[in-house]
C-alpha cells in the first residue's frame, strides 16, 4: 500500500488517500504525538478495509510526518 495524497482539513484533521482504496478518504487525528484513523468517507460494502489495512495506513501516515517512533511506542501495541 502507498500513500497517494494528503492534506490538512478542518479541526486539526488530516485527509489522506491510499492506492488500495483510492475512493476512500481517510481522516486522521493526532493524539499522544502520533496520528490515528478517526473516520473514513466513501466506503462501499465491497471494499471495506480490515485491521491490517488500518495499521498500514496509520504506519504510512506517521512515517510521512516523522511520528513513526511515537506510533511504534503507543500503549495499545
Amino acid at each position: 500500500m502507498k500513500l497517494i495524497n494528503w492534506s490538512y482539513a478542518k479541526r486539526y484533521n488530516i485527509k489522506a488517500t491510499f492506492d488500495e482504496f483510492p475512493h476512500v478518504v481517510v481522516l486522521f487525528r493526532q493524539i499522544g504525538g502520533y496520528y490515528f484513523i478517526y473516520s473514513m468517507k466513501g466506503l462501499t460494502p465491497e471494499h471495506i478495509p480490515g485491521r491490517r489495512e488500518y495499521v498500514q495506513m496509520e504506519y504510512l501516515l506517521n512515517k510521512e510526518f516523522g511520528q513513526l517512533d511515537a506510533y511504534l511506542q503507543r500503549k495499545s501495541r
